[in-house]
């Protein structure tokens, strides 16, 4: 699942979508004013930080030192 930032251009609100796939039509209206005026901010992509069972982490401390 997806996660889009989006603030809009006409009374300022940022508020988040999040949706299976691309963004919608029906998702940039402002939920505050109504607005069609909204724009995607830019935002980094959730990740997992690497901790136990997360399967990205090395099991057996760093091989660096």
């Amino acid at each position: 699942m997806a996660s889009y930032d989006l603030v809009c251009d006409k009374c300022g609100h940022a508020f988040e979508v999040f949706r299976q796939g691309f963004l919608k039509d029906e998702d940039r209206v402002c939920p505050e004013c109504g607005s069609e005026d909204v724009r995607q901010k830019f935002s980094s992509f959730l990740r997992s930080l690497g901790g136990a069972g997360s399967g990205c982490a090395p099991s057996g401390g760093s091989p660096f030192g």
